[in-house]
């Protein structure tokens, strides 16, 4: 369903650490230590492989019945597994596939919209879920399930800073809109491309050129990019000549194109590649300020380990020799991790999945070490 909302960015992203675990005794350890984990003292999870923390659980794969359930940061089972598929929580809900369909569950494992839908967005996003109903269109449910609106539309996303992109056939081709949170459209579908709303406005493509639109569908900032990603911290990355760059609201290029890869700003820093090109690994990454100045300078590689966006103070980073660390947003190493051959998680609620060593490996759920300390 998103393969249309997409920027044709080259945007290096977090590691995230994926699925495909095993059923074996259940045995509770608390979140770990970086010290413990670098030093071989903590004890993993006894699950074989987990998805991604969202809200303080993790999806787990269970080999023997090929099933999810959750597990906490405590490593403990609090969902058993038995859907054939789950996302993460939003908003205090996930959604779970049972046979054929998707319904809703809370973080006790209690069913709160039984399973009816052919089809879901990603999960609650500002009260709402994309749903789509037995006759094949899509709806708007809230979190008893009821039904706010339909949509007749052939394919509907999920709702971003008031927002949602939804699509309709023409011809071959699928064209995007977008929606507000009464079902209005407020965009007529007529974009080949899109991104979401974000402080106030969308990336959207026209004539192969992407530029911004505001919640009125007007043209704020006209299209001439290669690429555009949302709005984030005040500024955007663009793509212009094979270059990366930013630019604010009003469409004033504040960093210029010069980077040979970007990611979006979080938590006032943004990872750029200096050298090399777009289509290769060869230039090293540092981490720029919201004024474009190279805080943190170029020194990092992206070779089979991509680099992290700040998360909670801490980004993953690897050195050119492929050993994997974690700084702070000065640039200060925090956590070594003494190896070439591990993974971390961007951190939820203070604690990040470790996959040391990557493959066959353990999984550990580690302390913010900047939480721990104080």
């Amino acid at each position: 369903m998103n393969k249309r909302t997409s920027i044709l960015l080259a945007l290096a992203v977090t590691v995230s650490v994926a699925s495909a675990p095993l059923a074996s005794p259940q045995l509770t350890y608390a979140a770990d230590s970086a010290t413990t984990i670098v030093n071989g003292t903590a004890k993993p999870v006894s699950y074989e492989s987990l998805g991604s923390l969202s809200e303080g659980l993790a999806s787990f794969w269970d080999r023997s019945s090929t099933l999810f359930g959750y597990t906490n940061t405590n490593g403990k089972t609090v969902i058993k597994a038995q859907y054939e598929e789950v996302k993460p929580f939003s908003e205090g809900l996930t959604a779970v596939k049972k046979g054929n369909l998707w319904g809703f569950i809370d973080k006790t494992g209690k069913v709160i919209v039984k399973p009816k839908y052919q089809q879901v967005g990603q999960g609650f996003s500002e009260g709402l879920a994309a749903v789509k109903v037995s006759s094949g269109k899509w709806a708007y449910i809230n979190k008893t399930g009821k039904i706010v609106f339909t949509a007749s539309y052939d394919e509907a996303h999920d709702f971003n800073d008031g927002m949602a992109a939804v699509w309709k056939r023409k011809g071959t081709t699928y064209v995007g809109g977008f929606i507000d949170q009464k079902g209005k459209e407020i965009v007529k579908p007529q974009y080949a491309m899109l991104n979401v709303f974000s402080e106030g406005l969308a990336p959207v493509m026209k004539n192969g050129k992407w530029g911004y639109i505001d919640k009125k569908g007007k043209m704020i900032i006209k299209p001439q990019f290669d690429g555009a990603a949302p709005m984030s911290e005040g500024l955007a990355l663009f793509l212009q000549n094979g270059k990366y760059g930013y630019l604010n609201a009003k469409g004033k290029v504040i960093v210029k194109a010069q980077y040979t890869g970007g990611q979006s700003f979080s938590e006032g820093r943004a990872a750029v590649k200096v050298g090399g090109s777009l289509s290769d690994r060869s230039g090293k990454w540092g981490y720029i300020g919201v004024t474009g100045k190279l805080v943190i300078p170029a020194q990092y590689s992206d070779e089979n380990a991509e680099i992290g966006s700040f998360k909670e103070g801490l980004a993953f980073v690897q050195r050119t020799d492929g050993s994997k660390l974690l700084i702070d947003r000065s640039g200060k190493v925090r956590v070594d991790l003494k190896t070439n051959d591990a993974s971390v998680g961007e951190f939820d609620n203070g604690v990040a999945i470790v996959k040391t060593p990557l493959e066959e490996g353990n999984y550990y759920f580690m302390k913010n070490p900047l939480k721990t300390s104080k």
